[in-house]
């Protein structure tokens, strides 16, 4: 749509994306009447003309010393359009201007118009019509960026409009291209970025805004541009940025009800204040952002792979934690995994996650026993650059502030020190985390999935774990049960097992005999292995026999419970002492010492140390045998094997 002065249209303007103005500049007084009438909201393109270059060359094939009139329609436009051709070169030509009420044309040698030919006086000779002068390329690029459309600057057709344009030389005419280039891409670059940019002089005014700063202030960027930050932003002081020299730290302002972030950073120039560069965002953005990057730093594996649809098994003891679970994942409360070691606590833990609303966000597992108190404590909250010895350059980011938005999950959280058992209590209750060496906190929403294969509850109860941290964990327990209780879920499993190992073989009734009879100390795990060790064997049908040794030992258990109800007369005659067992009763009689049990891990060691090594499975047969003759106490989970007084006194009596 066109609009003028002269005809009063202009009093029935339209609401318009952009509005490109046009003046003669011999009315101010209207233009800025015009002005007015153009809706605050919307973005003015003051327009600028220039000739083409073919209308240049010509002019410059006339001789020199040819005399010419500008016609034109007024005297301002005339000289106007005369200077423009000096500047661009036409030094061949002597114009004088001729406008309506200039008199009577004198004689020349030629005429020259701007496309409006009814200005040519009637005694005219020779008449150069030069066409409508053009659109400059700022107004042409200005126009483009305010429609939202910077790609059409770096298109083809631009450059070609670009090329068309007079300019004094082909030098200079490269030159304009290239400055050109470079506001239209620093335009581009500010109006691409997904936060607010603000830069202001040393006088509080705003110079530069871009698209992202207008919608956040929900002002219009060519009313953002001469104002005041203090009136925009009332937190901002120009001499405080003055005075700070240096990028000052985030900070959280309220704004119209919403929380900004805010960092400002002052320019200097020689040792000269010339402004500042704040950058705004909306915090929950802010938030988002750190999010995605949290989980860009994640390492391989810190995801939930497993689902409820991989847990395999159709106990009901099994079926009933399962059950529980689904209806816990839908829920934020803190569930805590009570079993034995073995018995698939991690996946019951993924498998939660997975079904609950924070599946897209990150899994952390940790095991408590893994780790020294204080290598826990950094893995777990982080530490600041400096904060004790060996602390990385940067500092670190804790498991906490990774999973924000996810779930952590500690395993054998019983292992955890009173220390970080209250570190972690204010996690849970406050939703932030300070780093070691840090002074100010994090804030993190992360759910808590823990679990121990030992009695939590019998612990806390004698002042093993803290009270308040166990019933802020314990919101709903949920006991995974151990294979031996889940009668041919071992079957199940023991099928599932050769399927995922590509293994393929049978089992006799005897061996299936043996398979449901047997205790299942590691459980799930357990079983793994030792379809690992059939499938390793190459057999197509497997009997008791071609069992691992462990798992033929039901017939000894039973023989063994029928002895102890007859006393222990004969139980040595029953069973000599082997070397593997024997050195098995000194390991263990070796961490008695300090008060402590024996595991496999204690015992293997102590055999390397007496030359004579033994494997892990020389160990666990052992173990069980010795269990059986009543020498050992075996003590499920992390407390070790001891010596029962039959035990001790067999070591009294020698070999």
């Amino acid at each position: 749509m066109t609009y003028s002065i002269e005809d009063d249209s202009v009093f029935a303007i339209q609401p318009c994306q952009v509005f490109l103005v046009s003046s003669t500049s011999f009315n101010a007084g209207q233009y800025v009447d015009f002005l007015d009438l153009i809706p605050k909201e919307a973005l003015i393109v003051k327009t600028e003309v220039t000739f083409t270059e073919e209308a240049i060359r010509r002019l410059r094939g006339f001789p020199k010393g040819t005399q010419a009139l500008m016609a034109n329609q007024n005297q301002h436009m005339a000289l106007e359009s005369i200077s423009q051709l000096y500047h661009l070169g036409i030094s061949n030509i002597t114009f004088q201007p001729y406008y309506p009420g200039s008199g009577t044309a004198p004689e020349v040698d030629a005429v020259v118009a701007c496309g409006e030919l009814r200005y040519v006086p009637a005694n005219a000779r020779k008449v150069i019509n030069l066409g409508c002068r053009t659109l400059t390329s700022n107004t042409v690029s200005e126009i483009a960026l305010k429609l939202g459309m910077p790609a059409f600057l770096e298109s083809e057709t631009f450059k070609n409009y670009i090329t068309s344009l007079a300019s004094a030389d082909y030098s200079l005419k490269e030159l304009s291209i290239s400055n050109l280039t470079l506001e239209n891409k620093l335009e581009i670059i500010i109006n691409a970025l997904d936060i607010g940019v603000l830069v202001f002089d040393e006088n509080g005014i705003i110079s530069i805004a871009n698209s992202v700063a207008e919608n956040l202030f929900k002002v219009n960027r060519g009313d953002l541009a001469g104002s005041q930050v203090s009136i925009l932003l009332p937190a901002v002081s120009p001499e405080q940025c003055r005075k700070a020299r240096t990028a000052q730290e985030p900070r959280l302002i309220k704004l119209k009800g919403t929380n900004i972030n805010l960092t400002m950073t002052p320019i200097y120039v020689k040792d000269q204040y010339i402004g500042t560069c704040a950058l705004v965002q909306k915090f929950e953005d802010s938030e988002k952002k750190q999010n995605s990057l949290r989980r860009q730093m994640l390492e391989r594996g810190q995801r939930a792979k497993y689902t409820f649809d991989d847990i395999i098994g159709e106990s009901l003891s099994l079926r009933k934690a399962c059950d529980i679970a689904r209806r816990m994942a839908g829920t934020d409360a803190s569930i805590i995994l009570e079993g034995d070691s073995g018995t698939g606590k991690e996946m019951f833990a993924q498998a939660i996650h997975n079904a609950s609303p924070r599946r897209d966000e990150p899994f952390i597992a940790l095991n408590c026993a893994a780790l020294p108190e204080t290598l826990l404590e950094s893995e777990l909250f982080g530490y600041e650059e400096g904060a004790f010895t060996g602390a990385k350059k940067g500092g670190k980011v804790g498991l906490f502030e990774f999973a924000h938005q996810g779930t952590v999950f500690l395993d054998e959280i019983e292992n955890m020190s009173p220390a970080l058992q209250a570190k972690l209590l204010r996690v849970l209750q406050e939703k932030e985390v300070t780093r070691i060496g840090a002074s100010r906190s994090v804030i993190v929403d992360v759910r808590l999935i823990s679990a121990s294969n030992c009695d939590l509850f019998a612990m806390m109860k004698q002042g093993g774990f803290r009270k308040d941290l166990y019933y802020r964990i314990c919101v709903m327990p949920i006991h995974i049960p151990p294979l031996r209780e889940r009668g041919e879920d071992v079957l199940l499993l023991a099928d599932y097992f050769q399927e995922k190992l590509n293994a393929a073989f049978a089992f006799t009734p005897a061996a299936r005999e043996a398979l449901l009879r047997h205790e299942w100390d590691g459980n799930v795990r357990e079983l793994r292995n030792y379809i690992e060790y059939l499938k390793y064997m190459g057999l197509d049908l497997v009997d008791l026999k071609d069992l691992p040794v462990a798992l033929q030992d039901h017939g000894l258990n039973e023989m063994a419970a029928a002895i102890q109800t007859q006393g222990r007369v004969a139980l040595d005659e029953l069973t000599d002492i082997t070397d593997n067992e024997w050195l098995i009763l000194q390991a263990i009689r070796h961490a008695s010492v300090s008060g402590k049990g024996a595991g496999r891990q204690a015992v293997h060691q102590y055999s390397l140390r007496q030359g004579c090594p033994l494997s892990d499975h020389e160990i666990r047969w052992g173990m069980n045998t010795l269990r059986q003759k009543g020498y050992i106490q075996v003590v499920k989970g992390r407390g070790g094997s001891r010596l029962t007084p039959e035990g001790a006194n067999r070591l009294k009596a020698g070999r």
